[in-house]
């Protein structure tokens, strides 16, 4: 039996400690955890007191704020550190992690203070022999931990370390597929949370599911042309990483990026919102940055420039209705150079 290690004991660093621990090969998940309240409770209690408390962990899941102890022994390590902390966290202990052992990325988006994705600062920050991959698809934490049946998919540029973390995760409730486009899984998790700001939007503007399901579906078409100028593969957007975690984080109750566009539909503004919110708003952010390589590249991505344009009240409503309702009549598919060869 081996040991599985989880970087972070929040939410989502919990449910995978849990999917984790269900799998026949797993003995042994240790959850690395910076509150020593928190690893107590797990240790003493058996449940995280800040996220379902009432619900028992499997007995084999332990906690320690040891990092060093965390990872020895380890053959899998997630990393459940959020996105705009890693760097730091990895430029701090990157003598800690063994480049053999593989380091699975299971948190969403793009790193804001450098616009680049996790895998281009792992790349930089360890060793070039790093094994690396990263975890995605529709996965609320909270259904995960009540055993609701959820897919996701394990991308990594060597197919052997992306089957073995799909060996060391799956069980009963919880699939793992896996694919080696580390690009495009990673630009999926970040840009669908562009979208879910939108998909709000509409739904607080009192739009019904044609307005919706129109705006989520174009919007596809859009992140594709986007991730593929980045070496993505068009096909990941119609798999778990792409549709799969777009319709969860555009029609979830529970999406904060989604909620804020719900409220910003009904009048609020961005300030008020925020100012409310107990939780990050990652759309919010990578739209803006976004939007800026729109503009640098001079891409042709309508739909996300009139949504940063609502969100930056350089559109009212009606405005950004006809923009997009009333511009040129097209094909429905565009097709890219490599199309046509």
């Amino acid at each position: 039996m081996h040991k599985v290690s989880v970087l972070g004991s929040g939410a989502f660093g919990t449910a995978m400690a849990y999917a984790a621990a269900h799998n026949q090969h797993i003995g042994s998940v240790t959850i690395y955890g910076r509150q020593q309240d928190v690893v107590d409770h797990i240790n003493k209690e058996n449940s995280n007191p800040k996220f379902m408390p009432d619900k028992k962990l499997h007995k084999n899941i332990n906690a320690t704020t040891n990092l060093k102890e965390a990872l020895e022994n380890s053959k899998i390590v997630l990393s459940c550190i959020p996105v705009q902390s890693l760097t730091a966290f990895i430029r701090e202990n990157k003598q800690l992690i063994n480049n053999n052992v593989p380091f699975v990325s299971c948190s969403k988006g793009i790193i804001l203070e450098s616009g680049k994705l996790i895998s281009e600062m792992i790349r930089e920050n360890l060793s070039s022999n790093q094994k690396y991959a990263c975890l995605s698809g529709p996965s609320f934490a909270r259904e995960i931990i009540l055993q609701y049946p959820s897919s996701l998919v394990v991308a990594s540029q060597q197919i052997e370390t992306a089957k073995l973390i799909q060996l060391g995760l799956s069980n009963p409730f919880f699939r793992v597929y896996t694919q080696t486009d580390v690009v495009g899984v990673e630009l999926a998790g970040a840009l669908k949370n562009i979208i879910a700001i939108g998909a709000g939007i509409i739904e607080g503007a009192g739009y019904g599911f044609n307005t919706q399901t129109a705006f989520i579906t174009r919007s596809v078409g859009e992140m594709q042309r986007y991730a593929r100028l980045h070496g993505a593969s068009k096909h990941t957007f119609y798999g778990l990483a792409g549709i799969g975690d777009l319709m969860l984080t555009s029609f979830g109750s529970t999406s904060r990026n989604r909620t804020f566009g719900v409220k910003l539909g009904k009048g609020m503004t961005v300030e008020q919102i925020l100012a409310e919110s107990s939780g990050v708003v990652e759309g919010l952010p990578t739209l803006e940055l976004v939007y800026q390589r729109i503009q640098q590249q001079h891409l042709d991505m309508p739909v996300t420039t009139t949504l940063h344009d609502f969100v930056k009240n350089k559109l009212d409503k009606q405005a950004a209705i006809k923009k997009l309702m009333q511009s040129a009549l097209t094909d429905e598919f565009q097709p890219t150079f490599e199309d046509l060869l």
